[in-house]
């Protein structure tokens, strides 16, 4: 990519950020990308911010996902103003059970990698979760108190998510690219009874394992991953 390639790939980011619901941060992407049009003698037909993306990730589940996991995703994808499905997905050379993200190029890239990140840490919290229930001697029951907790944990992190406002011109490439793209339809989560007591508490546990966790949007998507996404869990 020659260096003006470069600047049109910057500015077409910042047409992305310039989305963003804060009126502060939206304002100084939009000014940035005007300036360096006008910098670089660069035209709008050379930017268009209608490119449309598509990303895929393996989905922590089968072929049926989790409940929290679908909650998780469909809200992920909400924020940036992109489209998730699930099914069958071919990750670097092997196929997956996972999700596709579809929406404004560079929305997607940075939908799919918090999603990604936010996966791999709700994975490892629960895993973490099941292993303190000694008391538990049913591995079904565990099952049980550990989706509560997920879902909890899911709960909290959606509601740090602040979304942006695709316009109706984005909103109608994006629909005619996911009715040209023929893939969707209705996802069927797995669907656990839940715990017959404690699944309060364990509701209650996920939440305040992910209060530490931080969601930032940024511009970049995966390449400044480390501001879109801190805590620990």
């Amino acid at each position: 990519m020659n260096n003006i390639e470069k600047i049109k790939d910057k500015i077409k980011k910042l047409f992305a950020l310039s989305g963003s619901p804060n009126a502060n941060e939206a304002a100084a992407a939009l000014q940035m990308a005007q300036e360096l049009m006008e910098r670089y003698n660069i035209g709008m037909e050379s930017v268009s911010r209608l490119d449309i993306g598509k990303e895929k990730l393996k989905s922590n589940g089968g072929e049926s996902p989790s409940k929290y996991e679908t909650v998780l995703t469909v809200f992920v994808a909400k924020a940036f103003g992109c489209r998730a499905a699930h099914g069958i997905v071919k990750t670097k050379v092997r196929l997956h059970y996972g999700w596709t993200f579809i929406g404004i190029e560079h929305r997607v890239k940075i939908a799919a990698f918090m999603e990604e990140v936010l996966l791999r840490k709700l994975r490892s919290a629960r895993a973490k979760y099941m292993k303190s229930l000694t008391r538990v001697k049913s591995r079904g029951n565990k099952m049980r108190r550990a989706d509560e907790f997920c879902m909890g944990w899911v709960m909290t992190v959606i509601g740090k998510l602040r979304e942006f406002t695709n316009s109706p011109e984005e909103e109608t490439v994006i629909e005619r690219a996911v009715m040209e793209s023929g893939w969707g339809g209705s996802v069927k989560p797995i669907d656990r009874k839940p715990p017959k007591r404690n699944g309060w508490n364990d509701y209650c546990n996920g939440k305040n394992a992910a209060a530490s966790i931080e969601l930032r949007h940024g511009v970049e998507g995966a390449e400044s991953g480390a501001r879109l996404l801190r805590g620990t869990v």
